[in-house]
Parts: structure tokens; C-alpha cells; sequence
């Protein structure tokens, strides 16, 4: 009988040790294969997509923007109490007409009919590059250092890499015609973020990527010479101004949408 009632509990202890693996099994694939948040497409600002982000770049060492252009990315940083920092923007070359061609295409398929031509929409979402790049040359007392890195065949769909997790916003998915694409946040831990890790060194050693540097020490002339060797355009005082109301313009509306405590790392900040 003793021996009976010492299999049985035998039997259930080994039992129970599977399952326990076959669960901690199906967690680590989850981890590596699934998102940790999903955020559906739609036209408005997500406040919980913000308050998550805002989050993730308070915690990091390293901050890496793989998308169109950085205005709101600039406004983080300005705001943000991590003056410790380091961050990358891979963006479309400006000096390359094709290069704003994939988002483009989201674009006139997310507008409304006849809102703006090819050629218009084109010329505002340069602007709007060069507008995030004045941020960038703003944010630069914000944070350890920027990294510009300008490619010629940027992708549709927007990464966001930081410390514990990567974002991936999905314009690729067109049919929606939103404003805000779907979505998705991945662990450290899965096997998206080491992709985009992988990606990311591969772009920054790639030698028809463009480089640039803005430190702290970047001086206002520095900063002139920059813009014209990024852009091909002279950053007189003119354009610098219009530029520089152009972003604070939308940092305004940024503010206006929730509130100045959206920027500083407390809850709500516009998608």
C-alpha cells in the first residue's frame, strides 16, 4: 500500500514538472513571437499608446527612431527628464526626391479625395522633415546626443527601438486609411526587436547611409552648416524662423491636445 500511495505521488510530482516546463515553454514563445500591446488603428490620439511610450523612453540608455520624420520625437526629448539619452533617427534623405515615395502612397490613400495633390502632399511631408530637423537641433541640450542617420529607401512601416521594448507602427497596412496605423509593442526579448537591432547596425554601416552628429556643443553656426549638408538647403535666417514656427506650431497643438504634463513623463501625450 505505501508503495502504491509513493508511485501515485511520484507519478503527479513528474506530472506536475511537465507542466510546469510545457507552461514556462509557452511563455517564452509567447514572449519571442507575440506583442506585449496592441493599439488599433484610428484617427485620434491613443493615450495609452503615449503614456506606454513615454514610459519606455524615460527607462532607456538608447533611444533608436527608424520612421519619416522626428517632430513629435523632439518634442519627447525636449520635455523629457532622461537627459541621459543617446538617440538615432534613420530618416528619408531629403537630398533624394523618391525617398518619401512608400509614405506617400499611405498618405493619398489615407486622405480624402482631392484633399492635396501627389506634388503637394510630397512638398508638406518634406516640410515636415525639415521641420522635425529643426526640433532635433532644439532637442540637442535634451539629451546625451543625436544621431541622423538619411537613407534612400526608407521603409513604410515605423520602428521605435528602446531599452526594454520595440514599436512597430504598421502604415504598411493600407487598406485602413487612418491616421494612426495599427500598432504593435514587442519585449526585449522577442524576435522582432533582435531583427531590428540587426537592421539598425546594418543601416548605420551601410556606406550609402548619410551620418550626422548634434551634441551639446553644436553651435548655431554648426548648425547651419549641418542643415545644408543634410538637406542641400541654406538655413538662412528666414527659412530658419518659418521652420522653427512651423514646429512650435504643432508642439503647441501638441500641448493643447492634453495638456503641458503630457511631455514630462506623466500620463497622456498625443500619438
Amino acid at each position: 500500500m505505501q508503495s502504491f500511495f509513493v508511485e501515485k505521488l511520484t507519478r503527479e510530482s513528474l506530472g506536475q514538472s511537465v507542466v510546469n516546463e510545457m507552461r514556462s515553454a509557452i511563455r517564452l514563445h509567447h514572449r519571442r513571437y507575440f506583442p506585449t500591446d496592441e493599439f488599433e488603428p484610428s484617427d485620434r490620439p491613443n493615450q495609452a499608446f503615449n503614456e506606454q511610450m513615454t514610459d519606455d523612453l524615460h527607462s532607456s540608455k538608447e533611444y533608436w527612431y527608424n520612421g519619416l520624420h522626428a517632430k513629435f520625437c523632439a518634442m519627447r526629448l525636449l520635455a523629457s527628464r532622461n537627459r541621459q539619452v543617446q538617440a538615432h533617427f534613420v530618416l528619408p534623405d531629403p537630398r533624394v526626391p523618391y525617398a518619401l515615395d512608400a509614405r506617400l502612397r499611405y498618405r493619398l490613400a489615407q486622405q480624402s479625395v482631392g484633399a492635396r495633390s501627389p506634388d503637394e502632399l510630397r512638398q508638406h511631408m518634406r516640410r515636415s522633415l525639415l521641420s522635425g530637423l529643426v526640433g532635433l537641433f532644439e532637442a540637442r541640450h535634451s539629451c546625451d546626443s543625436i544621431e541622423i542617420l538619411f537613407i534612400q529607401e526608407p521603409a513604410l512601416d515605423r520602428f521605435e527601438l528602446f531599452d526594454a521594448s520595440v514599436w512597430v507602427s504598421l502604415f504598411s497596412d493600407m487598406d485602413r486609411g487612418t491616421v494612426f496605423p495599427r500598432t504593435v509593442r514587442f519585449p526585449r526579448d522577442s524576435i522582432i526587436y533582435r531583427m531590428q537591432q540587426s537592421e539598425l547596425s546594418r543601416i548605420r554601416r551601410s556606406p550609402s547611409t548619410r551620418r550626422f552628429e548634434i551634441t551639446v556643443s553644436t553651435s548655431r553656426d554648426d548648425v547651419v552648416g549641418l542643415f545644408e549638408a543634410m538637406t542641400g538647403d541654406t538655413l538662412d535666417d528666414v527659412l530658419f524662423h518659418e521652420l522653427s514656427e512651423e514646429f512650435e506650431r504643432s508642439r503647441a497643438r501638441f500641448l493643447g491636445s492634453v495638456g503641458a504634463s503630457a511631455l514630462d513623463g506623466t500620463r497622456g501625450s498625443p500619438r
